[in-house]
């Protein structure tokens, strides 16, 4: 242990860093007397969470951009189509990356796409100066759609 005087759980409040090299070293040396197990478990599962919301998060950026494609207009779009495209390219390379390294993410990406869509949808409509009627309440896109590298949304008529 770092020092004596201070317990596992009080080195993980006041030095991570260090508390985590000894909980490393623990485990490597089998040493579970030493094993701040309350802490190295939540620790763990927050690494889960953390893959959820990177699963997440680049979906967020992929509908984002697809909505972009789908609605903006005008110089806006010419500007930036190739820019937006790329971005969605990068995203799903992302996804793809970590559903490769997670795969037990996979049976979550309905429920994941869904909240992704919500946050993009407002980011979009922002980025957009649009108000909240243009863009559709859920994703206009399947999963599989999302997901597929030859994808690439189309601009919407916004006549009517």
């Amino acid at each position: 242990m770092a020092s004596p005087e201070i317990s596992y759980p009080e080195l993980y409040e006041h030095d991570y860093y260090a508390w985590i090299r000894e909980q490393v070293r623990a485990l490597r040396e089998h040493r579970v007397e030493e094993v701040d197990w309350e802490n190295v478990a939540e620790e763990i599962e927050d690494l889960g969470k953390s893959e959820r919301r990177s699963v997440e998060s680049h979906l967020e950026t992929l509908l984002l951009h697809a909505l972009k494609l789908s609605y903006a207009r005008g110089l806006s779009r010419d500007r930036n189509a190739r820019l937006w495209e790329n971005t969605i390219e990068l995203a799903r390379s992302e996804v793809r990356r970590l559903l490769d390294e997670s795969p037990s993410l996979r049976p979550m990406l309905e429920e994941l796409i869904n909240n992704a869509y919500k946050d993009a949808r407002i980011s979009a409509r922002r980025a957009l100066g649009f108000p909240k009627e243009p863009l559709p309440e859920t994703s206009p896109w399947t999963l599989e759609q999302v997901l597929d590298d030859n994808f690439v949304p189309k601009p919407v008529s916004m006549a009517g």
